[in-house]
């Protein structure tokens, strides 16, 4: 089997580490330490973790030139080409802080099949088809069509949970309409009998859409060099691109042997489960461990991997260099 290079963001890691540490609270994180204790930590801080990811077929690039409403509007068979713009509407939860407004994780606010309908046809009745439509509720959120182009600058929902959503509103020469849309929608969605329930049943309502991921189209399937790598992820843009580009891509869910038998992109941009030491576990006794025990097998060239901030190197010696024992968790978090 051929070596292969393999690259990893496991961009929640970082603050589930944090969290589970000053809980006391930390599972045994056996194959991260081990892996950290085999590697170098990289310098320098990437910009984001889809661009750091894709780095080696054009990060930042790539993604301005496929930009997640257009790309998911033809992955999933809609008209992403012509007159007008796509863009990508989260159902999200704007909790609200003492002087600022913050993103609730997004797995807080997804919505059954019957809610997305209802508050999808709120929104597309009130602004009607002059404006905007709302096309399709696809893999937990809306994908708006504008009847006109929109320049706008903005950040994908999981950048912002956590954080102060004042930093991280659209921009640009249509930001402010689109800063004006967002507040309009959080008007319409408020008291909506569908919050009404889910606050009843102890869920948090959804108060907003963030609105991001505008494009008018999409580039030319030209080559770029992901086609020769396998991608695995649970970022539905992320896959959309890569089918698009002739790139073997799928669900996180399938990583294995097979997968990591050539060059690959593996992203995991949510925790799999609800409480962060669960999430811990799982992906230390899966993922980690099976990158840890192709790198001693000598199956990787190299492996590359993100956990949140921080970037680290294992190259394929590491299986050579017994010296070396694993790292403190805390290693992960400076």
């Amino acid at each position: 089997m051929a070596a292969s290079r393999v690259r990893v963001a496991l961009p929640w890691l970082q603050a589930a580490l944090a969290e589970a540490s000053a809980n006391d609270a930390l599972p045994a994180m056996n194959a991260l330490r081990w892996l950290g204790g085999h590697g170098r930590r990289a310098s320098g801080e990437p910009r984001g973790w889809r661009e750091w990811l894709l780095e080696p077929v054009g990060g930042s690039d790539l993604l301005s030139r496929w930009p997640a409403g257009p790309t998911l509007a033809l992955e999933n068979g809609l008209t992403a080409t012509g007159a007008g713009c796509w863009c990508v509407a989260q159902p999200v939860h704007f909790a609200a802080g003492l002087d600022h407004l913050r993103l609730a994780p997004l797995a807080e606010a997804a919505l059954s099949a019957d809610e997305a309908s209802a508050l999808g046809a709120l929104v597309s009745s009130h602004f009607g088809t002059d404006e905007l439509t709302v096309a399709a509720f696809v893999h937990g959120a809306w994908l708006l069509r504008f009847t006109r182009s929109i320049d706008c600058s903005t950040q994908p929902p999981d950048a912002v949970v956590g954080h102060n959503v004042h930093d991280f509103m659209p921009a640009g020469c249509d930001g402010a309409r689109i800063r004006s849309l967002m507040n309009e929608i959080q008007m319409l969605l408020h008291e909506h009998p569908v919050n009404q329930r889910r606050e009843r049943g102890r869920r948090l309502p959804v108060n907003g859409w963030w609105l991001w991921g505008f494009g008018d189209g999409v580039a030319d399937a030209s080559s770029t060099g992901i086609d020769r790598w396998r991608l695995r992820s649970d970022d539905r843009w992320l896959r959309a691109l890569g089918q698009a580009l002739g790139s073997d891509a799928g669900d996180i869910t399938t990583v294995g042997s097979d997968t990591l038998r050539g060059d690959t992109f593996i992203a995991l941009s949510q925790p799999p489960a609800r409480r962060c030491e669960e999430s811990l576990s799982s992906v230390d006794a899966g993922l980690l461990s099976t990158l840890a025990t192709h790198v001693r097998a000598g199956r990787m060239q190299s492996l590359a991997l993100l956990v949140g901030s921080t970037t680290w190197q294992i190259e394929s010696s590491a299986r050579f260099q017994f010296w070396r024992r694993p790292v403190a968790v805390s290693q992960w978090l400076a």
